[in-house]
């Protein structure tokens, strides 16, 4: 008992050697505990800070450089364009492109100070080349004026360098704001780096400080024995939570490489582009070697895209690309058809396949490129030398394959799309066009020959039908031309004044009367005169009754009626058509105002444009058009149009 005391008694017997061996240590501990909790608050309000500049200065200064050489690189073709079409709204894309282009500029003046002197240089040499290029433009008289298409080609290929060198300073600008941005997520790397770094050293300091104080006299001992099995223990859950720790950061690796891979690939719908995007992130992060084979109809690959970690062997692949391969491996042929990924190995066939040198043995991996259920190609990947490809390996390749294939499917679909529509714009330049003056030439001729008086009446019959099938023409082509703008989501063009109703509806009364007659159907125009004036397009609401009252003529049989109204509703002026013919069935409602469509039994009486056009042409005034019908009690089509507010005195009728 006597013994217990006094070993009690000289634990806390402190002599001043032992005192200072033990608050030096504790001293050190508790530093580097507050240490270790404020290190994470400075290094993580620094690569806040960091991240910030990229978020708020960075990657604005990308997008608005991204978006000055976009314009740049299609002004040229708005020049050309204009030249050939001398259509407006080319002339008015170029100079609202230019006037993006300086909002642009002076989003990047007021940026790029805070992304170094590099930047402002490279802005600097973009400012200067595409204002040469612009200068270019305007003392060429590009846009001023149709220049014969020899002196403007001429005057085009030689102010051509002018232009690439405004497209390479723009290019170079972006590039020099990713380096930035590049520099700032590599200080943020270095900055978790060192934290980690300096958060390890502290931690083995204050270990090594706890492990001195347990080392004290035996006073100390039966202390120690406790403290150690409890560090066992604390070792033991930080070991377990450092392999947690380990996976999880894996794991968040891995998510952000795909995040950032996925974001890579959706930034283009280039095909091509695509593709190669694909090959170069997997090289070098993952493997050193990769070549792509997409899969052609007949069952052949075509090698799309290589990537090695050496440029100079991939300078030597790169001869490869575009080959049709036609003896395609055992292996490939079993990844494409089951689609799934596989580890293959050292296997020498598939190495020479990938372009892996003679005397190299490295693991392969062929994954699998599949989209909407259908295989796109294969993805053949070499490791580094003395490495093994591991599942984890496979499943990353096989994700980022997902995303590649998806990027890849979505560019070919787009690449199709723009080739369609580049083949509708060639249709529609013809018809605007090569149709137009042809026909132009045809109705001139015509009245020409309407005026001599050595024409027979029966020729004369005959000219009247070309003249009527060739204004018929004129009008389709028209209506050809509006469809086209309003299926690209633009409103037709319009010019409004204030306008009488009942002159709009004499003048309509005018122009179908005779037709009325020859058919023997009832016309009735009649507007009230509390109906104040429209602010509209009088040509294009002509347009609009024109074709309602034109397609009601041909649905109402003989000894029927068509009528055309106009009221006040919710402050706009409401017109209404209405017959008496058929109606139109309620499963056709909803299809009546699509381009081109047609119901079975009208297919033959017109191109199906007239109602697109007349909704068209409603919706730029601002208004709504609609239509009620019940079989065999007739349509009544609605439309509105604003009110002339405080407008000078109508428009009268012709």
């Amino acid at each position: 008992m006597a013994e217990r005391q006094a070993e009690r008694r000289s634990i806390w017997r402190v002599g001043p050697d032992s005192t200072w061996t033990t608050i030096v240590p504790v001293a050190f501990i508790i530093a580097s505990l507050l240490t270790l909790v404020l290190l994470p608050i400075f290094f993580g309000r620094h690569t806040t800070e960091i991240r910030a500049e990229i978020t708020e200065v960075a990657e604005p200064s990308r997008r608005a450089a991204n978006e000055i050489q976009a314009d740049l690189s299609t002004e040229l073709g708005r020049v050309i364009a204009w030249q050939v079409t001398m259509q407006p709204q080319y002339r008015t894309d170029y100079f609202r492109m230019l006037d993006e282009q300086r909002e642009d500029v002076a989003k990047l003046r007021a940026l790029t100070p805070k992304l170094g002197p590099d930047v402002e240089a490279k802005l600097r040499a973009l400012s200067k080349e595409s204002n040469e290029w612009h200068a270019d433009v305007i003392s060429n008289e590009f846009l001023s004026r149709q220049i014969p298409a020899e002196v403007a080609m001429t005057r085009l290929l030689e102010k051509h360098p002018s232009h690439e060198e405004a497209l390479k300073a723009s290019a170079e600008l972006e590039v020099s704001i990713q380096d930035s941005i590049d520099d700032r997520l590599a200080a943020i790397r270095e900055s978790e780096k060192l934290s980690q770094s300096i958060t390890i050293i502290l931690t083995l300091l204050a270990l090594t400080s706890a492990l001195l104080v347990a080392g004290l006299g035996r006073q100390m001992r039966l202390l120690a024995r406790e403290a150690m099995g409890r560090r066992q223990e604390a070792e033991r859950e930080a070991a377990e939570a450092q392999r947690a720790r380990a996976a999880a950061e894996r794991e968040e690796r891995r998510a952000a490489f795909l995040a950032g891979a996925g974001q890579e690939l959706a930034s283009s719908l280039d095909y091509e582009h695509a593709i190669a995007t694909l090959a170069r992130l997997i090289v070098p992060n993952i493997a050193d070697i990769c070549v792509i084979d997409l899969a052609e109809p007949d069952g052949s690959l075509r090698r799309a895209a290589v990537s090695h970690r050496d440029a100079e062997r991939e300078h030597e692949l790169e001869t490869r690309v575009g080959e049709i391969i036609r003896d395609v491996p055992e292996a490939l042929t079993f990844v494409i058809r089951e689609r799934e990924s596989r580890i293959i190995g050292y296997a020498s066939s598939l190495l020479a396949y990938a372009g892996v040198a003679p005397e190299e043995q490295r693991s392969l991996m062929a994954v699998p490129l599949v989209s909407r259920g259908q295989t796109l190609g294969v993805i053949l990947a070499a490791a580094a030398i003395g490495t093994l490809f591991k599942p984890e390996d496979a499943a990353l390749v096989s994700e980022l394959s997902r995303h590649g294939s998806l990027a890849i499917d979505n560019a070919r679909l787009y690449q199709e799309s723009q080739q369609a529509v580049q083949a509708r714009e060639e249709v529609l330049a013809i018809v605007s066009h090569d149709l137009r003056n042809p026909l132009n030439a045809v109705m001139l001729a015509v009245s020409l020959l309407q005026t001599s008086d050595q024409i027979a009446p029966d020729d004369r019959e005959q000219l009247e039908i070309i003249d009527i099938s060739a204004k018929r023409m004129q009008r389709l082509i028209a209506d050809l031309l509006d469809v086209t703008r309003l299926e690209g989501g633009k409103q037709l063009p319009i010019d409004p004044a204030p306008l009488d109703v009942q002159s709009l509806f004499e003048e309509t009364y005018e122009l179908f009367k005779s037709q009325a007659v020859t058919g023997s159907i009832t016309l009735q125009c009649h507007a009230p005169k509390d109906v104040p004036p429209v602010y509209a397009d009088r040509h294009r609401v002509l347009q609009v009754l024109s074709n309602l009252i034109g397609n009601a003529m041909k649905f109402t049989p003989p000894g029927g009626m068509v009528t055309c109204g106009a009221d006040v509703e919710d402050g706009k002026v409401r017109i209404t058509v209405a017959d008496s013919g058929p109606g139109i069935p309620s499963e056709n409602l909803s299809d009546i105002f699509n381009p081109y469509w047609q119901a079975k039994r009208t297919a033959r009486l017109g191109a199906g444009l007239g109602l697109p056009i007349a909704k068209g042409i409603v919706e730029s005034h601002g208004g709504r058009i609609w239509v009620e019908s019940e079989p065999a009690k007739g349509t009544k089509f609605f439309f509105t149009l604003p009110v002339a507010v405080d407008a000078p005195a109508p428009v009268s009728a012709r």
